[in-house]
């Protein structure tokens, strides 16, 4: 195996007064996979279960969820998701790594060794003869992804099944030291496997070695990635010209606020400037042939009280064989309106394309979960990050976050990954909050005086909790406060790492005393560290919903006609319609209780209202006539 510095093809590592390094490493466990066992135990088929797929088979990954699909493959090995691939055929992929189907690394060996599996349900192909039935199996596949590339000695292999000799044989292998994209393989099932209890399966090598990682025990992790996706077996009309006519969503609907995963609830309302005016849309052409006239759209659905509203559709021309990204207008308002304790927002974007094709891929969604706390990550992480080496004892991490209103600082979230034989479990830290300097961590707000540690009671790959203990309560009144740690050991702490979000801007090391950031040293991505806040009864910046007499509400949202004002004991001197570049439409004067609209445009704009308590705040609505 090539030496790994630090787990991931893509680790990179800074060196630090020649032995300090802060650096990414790949995973020994898979927590998507853990945390879905926990919740849905395995049953094992009865041994007379015995499923026979006919033709047309087809398989883009998109209506699984961590597993494939029992009804179309036999075993649990690869993992199905949305993370590890880079710009799909359709969302949703099929990844062989050295990872197991409990979540687990298979083995450190320095030679390669049969790993993942993706095997298939029986056909029964005895029906067809050639010439006149030619079948075709066809797929594409990607090496690395965004996780780890394999090395030359690792391979990706699909093998055909002989239920009369018994005997899986290799029809094809694909080698890759480098990241890929996906790429097709259009390839025919000679007569010989016209059988019934014919199957295909593919099948990866890993390889890693306990002597080639640095960053400390427990360093190893998962390696050499292969992502799968858009699988189909049938006969030579249906893929010929080596072409497939659909088009597809690539991706799920990402990067719906700024910079942030999730918001507290209770702050939703106050961080309206980060939501986004824009929706993106990852669309893959796979027609070779024709432009395509393609519609996209897109709905928002409050999972709490199952409230749906759909927006209107955009339709433009679409080249052939390609992906492409677009930004269409997004006037869904993200607002709080009650005063439950977690929201739960569905966003879905969706494809209109033509009737024949198939439409499982032409839609994908996001769920937006708003509980406490502030995220940058999505919840899944690709890597872990850590500060390792001689001397790192007593290093420093530290995270930006952006606050939008003053609130109770009452605990951090971190999310550890697993590391080999729970080396990580038992390496103490501190807790530290600092204020903001200058775009740079400045004053030490907060120390923990206890010393916590990465290992949970529960040992599922969850977030851990860790207390805000300060006396009194510690207010955060700053728009910006940093949150981190004061290391112990000079060990990798193994803090998940997800590379589907840009954040690294906003990470911050400190070892020698000086505050940097990582920059070019590190993957792009974000530190799963959370900040929590409020739960201690201690908050300063949050009003209840509806009778406030300090907020200023507006309804209805989207409005047609009028839009309305609770204002409580404030009274509102002004209020200016601005568009989305900035232009100010319309000044009202003491507007009262209410603002026509009526003659606006559909669309969506920001109304800022100036109270007589000096303040001023803005909100997005959204017109619909």
């Amino acid at each position: 195996m090539v030496r790994r510095s630090i787990i991931g093809c893509l680790l990179i590592i800074t060196a630090l007064a020649g032995v300090n390094a802060q650096s990414l490493q790949g995973l020994v466990e898979n927590p998507a996979i853990k945390r879905y066992l926990s919740l849905h135990p395995y049953k094992l088929k009865a041994a007379t279960e015995v499923t026979i797929l006919s033709l047309p088979f087809f398989e883009d990954f998109t209506s699984s969820d961590v597993f494939p699909d029992p009804v179309k493959w036999s075993d649990r090995y690869a993992f199905i998701n949305n993370s590890f691939a880079y710009e799909p055929a359709s969302f949703g992929v099929a990844t062989l790594d050295a990872i197991d189907e409990n979540g687990d690394i298979y083995a450190i060996n320095d030679l390669p060794i049969s790993s993942d599996k993706l095997t298939s349900m029986s056909f029964d192909l005895s029906g067809y003869t050639v010439p006149s039935d030619t079948l075709f199996l066809s797929f594409f596949y990607q090496a690395g992804g965004k996780g780890e590339a394999p090395e030359r000695q690792d391979s990706l292999l699909l093998e055909f099944y002989s239920p009369s000799a018994d005997v899986w044989s290799t029809v094809w292998h694909a080698i890759s030291d480098t990241l890929t994209p996906f790429r097709q393989v259009i390839m025919p099932v000679p007569e010989a496997y016209h059988q019934q209890g014919f199957r295909f399966r593919f099948r990866n090598y890993t390889s890693m070695s306990a002597n080639e990682v640095k960053g400390g025990n427990g360093a190893l992790s998962n390696v050499d990635c292969w992502n799968i996706d858009y699988i189909m077996l049938n006969t030579l009309p249906r893929i010929e010209n080596q072409s497939v006519n659909d088009v597809t969503m690539a991706d799920q609907p990402r990067e719906l606020m700024d910079f942030y995963e999730a918001v507290p609830w209770l702050h939703l309302n106050d961080a309206q400037s980060i939501t986004r005016n824009t929706l993106h849309y990852l669309i893959r052409n796979l027609e070779h042939g024709d432009t395509i006239n393609l519609g996209r759209s897109y709905y928002v659905k409050n999972l709490v009280t199952g409230e749906r509203e759909e927006y209107e559709q955009y339709f433009g021309k679409f080249p052939p064989a390609a992906i492409e990204s677009r930004n269409d207008p997004f006037y869904a308002p993200f607002t709080r309106s009650d005063n439950s304790a977690t929201g739960r927002l569905e966003v879905g974007a969706y494809l209109v394309t033509p009737a024949e094709q198939y439409k499982q891929n032409d839609t994908s969604k996001t769920i937006l979960v708003f509980k406490d706390y502030y995220a940058f990550d999505d919840g899944t992480p690709e890597y872990g990050f850590g500060i390792s080496g001689e001397s790192s004892a007593g290093a420093l991490l530290a995270c930006r976050f952006r606050i939008f209103t003053t609130d109770t600082l009452a605990a951090v979230d971190m999310l550890f990954n697993k590391t080999r034989d729970d080396y990580n479990a038992n390496l103490s830290f501190h807790i530290c909050v600092w204020d903001d300097r200058g775009g740079l961590p400045g004053e030490l707000l907060y120390m923990s005086e206890e010393t916590y540690f990465p290992g949970s009671e529960s040992g599922m790959p969850e977030f851990n909790r860790y207390r805000i203990t300060a006396e009194p309560a510690l207010v955060i009144s700053d728009t910006v406060v940093y949150v981190g740690w004061k290391q112990v050991s000079e060990e990798f702490l193994n803090l998940g790492y997800d590379v589907n979000r840009n954040n690294l801007s906003r990470t911050f090391v400190n070892i020698s005393g000086e505050w940097f950031n990582p920059g070019n040293s590190l993957i792009p991505g974000s530190l799963m560290i959370r900040p929590v806040f409020g739960s201690r009864n201690v908050v300063t910046g949050v009003h209840e919903i509806p009778d406030s007499g300090t907020e200023i509400l507006l309804y209805p949202n989207p409005a047609t006609e009028r839009i309305y004002f609770q204002s409580g004991s404030i009274h509102i001197v002004s209020v200016k319609v601005v568009d989305l570049c900035g232009k100010i439409l319309s000044s009202t004067s003491n507007p009262g209780s209410s603002l026509d609209v009526s003659l606006l445009p559909p669309g969506l704009y920001f109304i800022q209202i100036d109270g007589s308590d000096g303040n001023t705040i803005t909100r997005k609505i959204v017109i619909r006539h």
